[in-house]
């Protein structure tokens, strides 16, 4: 991941006017979301596995 300075912003985002803080506290907010999709979709995932297993054993 690149680390940016305080007045940089990366290629093809706007410039912001949120404070140093407000940035920090908005990329923590989106990394906790997307922790959090990504833990639905393992679990969906786990569920589609077990169900395919469970119904394999039930048809023999």
């Amino acid at each position: 991941m690149t680390n940016y300075g305080k007045n940089e912003t990366p290629t093809g985002l706007a410039p912001s006017s949120d404070s140093s803080e407000q940035k920090k506290k908005k990329l923590q907010a989106g990394k906790g979301l997307m922790l959090f999709i990504v833990g639905i979709a393992a679990l969906a995932a786990f569920l589609y596995v077990f169900i395919a297993v469970y119904g394999i054993f039930q048809s023999s």
